[in-house]
């Protein structure tokens, strides 16, 4: 079994003979399938039919299905089409990378499920290149970069993931009931104070673009309190 990761086993293999296919082709049918059939659908045999081709032939680069997560993950790091350098607005360049990655999450949804443990590749790198850059103006140091690239990057991919869809009316009615009876059980006068809060408030201050907009300012304001 191998112990590099892709993209070192890539770098090797550029002097041999042209592949039938490239990385990018791998990556945009094995991210199609996840995207149709699911996460679990996604095998180096399942990928090489979408290209239309025996399995043998990926093998060149494709030793695991770690790979394919690996190649997956970059993929969606490409969509984020982030700027060269940041704009020295540090609010203004961490808001584009959230907006884009929560949207980047709603269209793969199986990606926050791979993001963390996947090897770094070359979209990855520039995704994180420009993070670390956009904090520069904040005075935080490289640790306390890092460790905020991970809690905005974990914030955003939850956010992401519990969004779905609105429940059907039946299933609204019967959770509002719930909450309702919380906010009249004196037993537990915070969460029954919070929830009768919750219940009184505008309806449109519960968008989720506006939930996500406030989520962002706390976390920023975790950087440089105003």
């Amino acid at each position: 079994m191998t112990t590099e990761v892709i993209w070192t086993r890539a770098r090797a293999s550029r002097k041999g003979p042209r592949p039938a296919h490239s990385l990018d082709d791998i990556a945009r049918a094995a991210v199609a399938l996840a995207d149709a059939k699911g996460l679990a659908a996604v095998s180096i045999r399942a990928v090489a039919a979408e290209l239309g081709a025996g399995a043998a032939s990926l093998y060149r680069y494709i030793a695991s299905k770690t790979d394919l997560h690996d190649l997956m993950v970059d993929r969606v790091a490409a969509e984020y089409d982030l700027p060269a350098e940041p704009t020295g607005d540090w609010v203004a360049d961490l808001t584009l990378v959230a907006e884009r990655g929560r949207a980047a999450y709603r269209r793969h949804p199986w990606a926050a499920q791979l993001s963390a443990e996947a090897s770094w590749g070359p979209r990855v790198q520039d995704y994180l290149e420009f993070l670390l850059a956009a904090l520069e103006p904040t005075g935080l140091d490289i640790p306390e970069r890092v460790d905020f690239v991970a809690l905005l990057n974990n914030w955003v991919a939850n956010f992401a993931q519990h969004e779905g869809q609105p429940p059907d009316g039946d299933a609204a009615a019967a959770r509002a009931a719930h909450l309702a009876s919380i906010a009249a059980d004196p037993s537990r006068p915070h969460l029954a104070g919070a929830m009768a809060a919750l219940l009184r408030a505008d309806p449109a201050d519960a968008h989720p673009d506006l939930l996500f907009r406030r989520g962002l300012d706390r976390l920023f304001h975790g950087i440089a309190p105003g």
